[in-house]
């Protein structure tokens, strides 16, 4: 890749890592130093993954995969349970999340695998921790290889088709209660305002009330008072909108628009050391030479 065509790459990302401790140093400054430092070491692997030609790695595919699974599987072994789940693997310094860390590996066993589907095992394990947003992200992977063979396409469609027919059972008997109330908060919060709905409700105000310009760094209300939870992860969005404005905004999704990113956390913008490193060695394996 010619330095031409890295040059979005590298300013897309120094603005969001600007962005990143800049927000988090406002919303969250006891975490700053945990996320420079997941900055620095998923640095060094956008550049390990910049060496690495996902057609090389055939030969140890399956090493690959059952390495994947086992990692994601060791957190319900060990059963630390946070926050009602068993998704991370606490080290004593610190904290990782397998299945964000799975993320790169399992894309690069599919490149090399005919058997896409097994793909499900990942998924079954994530929401049996439970996590099922993590576990959707993991499905999503697959879309572009069923994109590509039609085979796939015409399986994918009929098995959308029966997971349509069969939802009202899966509604009532596959998904837990908090995953019910989730969805159900989600389409319209009014309905437990102060409880399921507080999140969605409190985002919105500080969204809204940023206005174009923002009202500050560390102005906002809304994060700074506490009022709007998880604001340096899964609602750094509003956070950053309420402090800095639709400008902040914008900025934000234009600096998206030429990164070929996914991911539950908002990518490169929550705190998250292991979404931050996940998603910096997939981009180095993307525009790897």
């Amino acid at each position: 890749m010619t330095f031409r065509h890295f040059l979005p790459v590298a300013i897309s990302l120094a603005v969001l890592f600007c962005l990143n401790l800049l927000m988090i140093s406002s919303l969250s400054p006891g975490l700053l130093v945990k996320q420079l430092i997941a900055w620095i070491i998923g640095i060094i692997l956008f550049f390990v993954g910049r060496q690495i030609d996902p057609n090389t790695v055939k030969s140890s595919r399956t090493l690959i995969f059952v390495g994947s699974c086992f990692l994601v599987l060791l957190p319900i072994i060990l059963n630390t349970i946070t926050r009602g789940s068993r998704r991370w693997i606490d080290f004593g310094i610190g904290t990782i999340q397998p299945s964000e860390i799975i993320k790169p590996w399992l894309l690069l066993f599919l490149v090399n695998t005919k058997r896409t589907w097994l793909i499900a095992i990942p998924v079954i394990i994530t929401l049996i921790q439970p996590d099922l947003g993590s576990a959707l992200t993991i499905l999503c992977l697959i879309i572009p290889f069923i994109l590509y063979h039609r085979r796939s396409l015409k399986f994918a469609v009929i098995l959308a088709l029966c997971l349509l027919i069969l939802s009202p059972l899966i509604w009532k008997f596959a998904l837990h209660d908090y995953q019910r109330h989730r969805i159900e908060t989600f389409i319209n919060p009014s309905l437990d305002p102060m409880g399921n709905g507080y999140n969605v409700i409190q985002s919105k105000i500080a969204i809204g009330s940023g206005g174009l310009f923002g009202k500050g760094y560390r102005k906002g209300t809304q994060g700074q008072l506490l009022f709007l939870p998880e604001k340096h992860t899964d609602f750094i969005f509003a956070g950053i909108t309420e402090e800095l404005g639709i400008l902040g905004a914008l900025l934000i999704i234009g600096s998206y628009g030429i990164l070929p990113v996914t991911g539950i956390p908002l990518p490169f913008l929550s705190v998250g050391g292991s979404s931050i490193i996940a998603l910096l060695f997939s981009l180095g394996i993307i525009y790897s030479s």
